[in-house]
């Protein structure tokens, strides 16, 4: 939990969307307290805020802070272990796709790619302990790094014409334009914290959204997709059946991170909000020759493998060109990685 946390982020956007070095200001002491994160550890970061930097705007460097703490603190441990990766089959007389249960009998593919993607090719997969962000990036931390680094915010051009909409926002998933962005932010955390933040591999990131390698298809609290206004089929009544509002798990659109309850390992948006970058180059057939122990994707391709996103059961794989010929933000966010077998926070 946070006993500090700033209330109102403008970032003089209304008058550039870039980094300005006016009103430079120093963090000593640090301005954020954390009843997880230990005070050497803020300590730590503040410095190295300052020595990278000197010029930047205390408010902006308040909020580096306060982002590279965060990520700390949202930080779950995920214990290692083995699983079956890929397309696990749906049941072929599907009633409410929402509400599937496995079975061993289930035969039929759970997506009408999965044969040119590559995942109907089931592989034994075993991972060592690694921790996942309980939230996609947001707002609020995209835009502490894009403009730490001189690089155009999202939504940039309705930020100057709406007033506020910066503070609205903070907490929504944020875009991308390229993988590059989303694997540079994770490894700048690393920098800012000292621990080994990069982007979760497409085995990690599945492991995690089927509740540690689970047959389940949907990374909700219950593996079920249970909508506002919405029914599920109800098999010992024989009909259709209102979901009530408490027993909403899943949004229609892009929410506010954490807008629905997490799944059992307490990460939130493996299923619905955006879809997600993960570290791996895409190949078709890499499920067909993966090795065993903690897989990394292929060593070099042209698209890089992409996860989650609305109404898509989790075993379902996508795929982005890295270097893509527009330049606009993408409807494809991600979220952050450690990369070490203990606990960020003991």
């Amino acid at each position: 939990m946070r006993f500090y946390r700033l209330n109102s982020l403008t970032l003089g956007l209304m008058t550039s969307l870039f980094l300005t070095a006016c009103g430079a200001g120093d963090l000593n002491p640090p301005l954020i307290t954390s009843s997880s994160v230990p005070d050497d550890d803020i300590k730590a970061i503040s410095a190295k805020i300052e020595a990278s930097y000197p010029k930047m705007d205390k408010q902006l460097k308040l909020q580096i802070l306060d982002v590279a703490v965060k990520s700390m603190e949202d930080m779950v441990w995920i214990e290692g272990g083995s699983f079956i990766m890929g397309d696990i089959r749906t049941p072929c007389d599907i009633i409410d796709k929402g509400r599937m249960d496995w079975t061993p009998e289930a035969t039929c593919y759970s997506n009408f790619i999965s044969r040119k993607n590559g995942a109907i090719y089931q592989h034994k997969v075993t991972l060592d302990s690694y921790s996942l962000a309980k939230y996609e990036t947001t707002h609020y931390g995209a835009d502490a790094y894009r403009l730490a680094h001189g690089i155009e915010l999202a939504r940039a051009e309705a930020r100057v014409l709406y007033e506020g909409l910066t503070q609205r926002i903070k907490n929504d998933p944020s875009p991308t334009k390229r993988w590059q962005e989303a694997k540079n932010y994770c490894l700048w955390l690393g920098d800012l914290t000292g621990y080994k933040f990069d982007l979760p591999t497409e085995a990690q990131w599945e492991y995690a959204a089927r509740n540690r390698g689970k047959n389940i298809y949907y990374a909700t609290n219950n593996g079920y997709v249970q909508r506002v206004n919405g029914t599920y089929y109800a098999p010992e009544l024989g009909r259709h059946v209102d979901i009530l509002p408490e027993e909403v798990n899943y949004g229609s659109g892009f929410d506010e991170v954490g807008s629905w309850p997490a799944n059992p390992l307490g990460i939130h948006d493996l299923s619905g909000n955006m879809e997600e970058w993960v570290n791996d180059w895409f190949s078709a057939d890499y499920y067909q020759h993966s090795p065993e122990d903690n897989p990394q994707g292929p060593e070099t391709g042209t698209d890089k493998v992409v996860r989650g996103g609305q109404g898509l059961v989790v075993t379902t794989r996508a795929f982005s060109p890295i270097d893509p010929i527009d330049s606009k933000y993408t409807l494809t966010g991600f979220r952050c990685a450690v990369q070490q077998s203990t606990p960020v926070i003991e």
